[in-house]
């Protein structure tokens, strides 16, 4: 079962030593820098293993499986033709920056004051184009402006998760959230119910319990995404 998804210790043991109650970005940088290059991310290895795990009831023994696996930093590269116009697109991410590039020449790359976990291209708010899809750490909810009702800011760092499209040569935000309660570790995006929707799976953990982590469901509603429950193998409901 557990070669059948990822090494689930991976994400304890990088919980447990990389996070912590980080309050600058800088900090938590050179904590992530210190960490062993991998290019193969334990994460979610085939839409197949999760469809075949959901089937299954997503049976969170999963976890049972504690052997210990370093953490790592994940040096990660693909190519896709993200905004349709027949050019093959790069992303490649090394060091917690993505860059992209559009016929070899760089049109984006993620702010310093970030740093990039993962990415997935993947159509997870189903208007049928596929988005670049970041898992990000960064300090504070929001950038250079914040809701008026929000009268101080935690600027701690946390983890959030960012939509991004390629639209006519240039990389625009979809949809950012905020910090998120649950940091994720892993994330996909497929129909795992054939309703002809994808939905978002992710990985949870905790930022103050290092061996605690939960597999959850998502769903886009139409200005970001509310969580499904799973209730036996094979049923979701909101």
């Amino acid at each position: 079962m557990m070669g059948l998804l990822f090494g689930f210790s991976f994400i304890t043991q990088q919980i447990g030593k990389v996070i912590g109650a980080e309050q600058n970005i800088t900090s938590f940088k050179e904590k992530r820098m210190k960490l062993p290059v991998k290019k193969e991310s334990n994460c979610f290895k085939s839409s197949e293993d999760i469809k075949l795990l959901w089937k299954r009831g997503f049976a969170l023994e999963m976890i049972s499986d504690q052997e210990s696996l370093p953490p790592y930093r994940l040096v990660k590269t693909e190519y896709f033709d993200l905004d349709g116009n027949g050019v093959t697109d790069e992303f490649a991410l090394r060091d917690g920056i993505i860059t992209v590039k559009a016929d070899s020449h760089i049109i984006w790359q993620s702010p310093n004051n970030w740093w990039v976990d993962d990415f997935f291209l993947e159509d997870t708010n189903n208007d049928g184009t596929s988005e670049l899809n970041l898992l990000v750490w960064k300090e504070g909810s929001f950038g250079s402006q914040k809701p008026f009702w929000i009268e101080e800011e935690i600027t701690e760092v946390k983890n959030h998760f960012f939509i991004f499209k390629l639209e006519q040569g240039d990389i625009k935000p979809v949809w950012q959230s905020s910090n998120l309660d649950h940091p994720n570790y892993c994330a996909t995006s497929i129909d795992i119910n054939s309703d002809g929707k994808n939905e978002l799976i992710t990985i949870e953990g905790s930022y103050t319990e290092p061996y605690k982590q939960e597999v959850t469901i998502w769903e886009w509603n139409g200005w970001g995404f509310s969580r499904l429950i799973q209730k036996g193998a094979g049923s979701l409901f909101r």
